[in-house]
């Protein structure tokens, strides 16, 4: 199978399982910075991979570049991971400690993963990973638009 189909597949099927499963959400408290969460668009930085091999979403870090708290839920929200190079993955664990969506940057995205639909309360752990292992700066956007 074309590498650029079985990576469209996966991502696919991970978002809608995603949308699926998460029917909720609203305002949310990123807590590395302790901003309020509200219609504009917020963005973190910071370098992708780690020494982790997540099995699946690339090399991640040992802990998670950033950490949402939704106090209720969002009935919309995007995550938008751009990288310096690289392949970057975009790793999202949370709320319950059986959901992990993970979404693959490949050629036809831009190499730019991105995950948006309606997110439940409860903390949700974000991870920017890299499939060579390698590290490259990136930006993480999230907006409620």
């Amino acid at each position: 199978m074309n590498k650029f189909i079985y990576y469209f597949l996966i991502t696919t099927s991970l978002t809608m399982t995603f949308l699926v499963n998460n029917i909720r959400q609203v305002e949310a408290k990123p807590t590395e910075k302790n901003l309020k969460f509200d219609t504009k668009t917020q963005s973190i930085q910071g370098r992708t991979g780690g020494p982790i091999d997540s099995k699946g979403c690339g090399y991640i870090a040992s802990s998670p570049n950033h950490v949402i708290n939704l106090p209720k839920r969002v009935d919309y929200m995007r995550l938008t991971v751009q990288a310096s190079g690289g392949q970057p993955t975009l790793l999202v664990k949370g709320p319950s400690s059986k959901d992990s969506f993970c979404v693959l940057g490949d050629a036809a995205s831009g190499f730019k993963p991105e995950m948006s639909g309606v997110w439940e309360p409860g903390k949700y752990q974000i991870y920017i990973g890299d499939l060579t292992g390698k590290n490259h700066q990136f930006t993480l956007n999230i907006s409620t638009k």
